[in-house]
């Protein structure tokens, strides 16, 4: 019999480092991810290495284009495990930027973020919040913010668990939060998360909050 402090305890969470830079600054990175915040974090070199069950993936921004971003943060967002993605090294000012308009990416770190920014910011992350620059949040709010319309919801068919889900989003809890309400893994929340942005036209949780303020209360029960 294996005496009980001999078992190993794999992290529930794991991260995934995508970086076509082979440089011993990359794979420190990753060492002090997976010391600092006691998880698996790996560095791959081709995206299509990246496993799909991988609970944050940090997509390195430099020594790439922003048509390869673009791509990554397309193939992110259509893969059904709904994982989210943030982007290290970003340039200020820059089209990098931009990649925050897609669902997935729910975290930016600029190419200056200090070890201790970072560090919060994957924590933040992992525990299904975002972690966004005050500054291009501001923008975000003011290019998509418009009046709400007075007509009705559209016919939507949700199954219960995501009205469910859809409830507590507008209640403003995060991933791990509804994980923890409804007894499920933060992995099936995101599946259901993905099903529901899909239904109701969505892109964002933000959109997602929005979006169920205008339905009868009695409906997302």
């Amino acid at each position: 019999m294996i005496a009980p402090e001999a078992i190993s305890h794999k992290p529930a969470s794991n991260v995934a480092l995508y970086s076509v830079n082979n440089s011993l600054q990359t794979g420190l990175l990753a060492k002090l991810i997976a010391h600092e915040l006691d998880l698996d974090c790996a560095v791959f070199r081709e995206f299509s290495d990246v496993p799909a069950n991988v609970s944050l993936l940090l997509i390195d921004c430099q020594g790439e284009d922003f048509n390869s971003l673009n791509g990554i943060a397309r193939d992110v967002n259509e893969h059904p495990s709904g994982s989210s993605a943030a982007l290290l090294n970003a340039e200020y000012g820059s089209e990098h930027e931009n990649l925050l308009d897609w669902p997935c990416i729910s975290g930016l770190f600029y190419i200056d973020s200090d070890q201790d920014q970072l560090l919060r910011g994957l924590r933040s992350l992992l525990e299904g919040d975002y972690w966004v620059p005050r500054r291009l949040l501001h923008h975000f709010l003011d290019k998509n913010r418009k009046t709400p319309a007075l007509n009705t919801q559209p016919d939507v068919k949700l199954t219960k668990r995501e009205r469910q889900i859809l409830k507590l989003i507008n209640d403003g809890a995060t991933n791990a939060d509804i994980a923890t309400a409804l007894s499920v893994s933060e992995h099936t929340v995101k599946s259901h998360l993905y099903n529901v942005y899909k239904k109701i036209g969505v892109r964002n949780r933000l959109e997602a909050s929005n979006w169920a303020r205008n339905m009868p209360e009695h409906e997302l029960i």
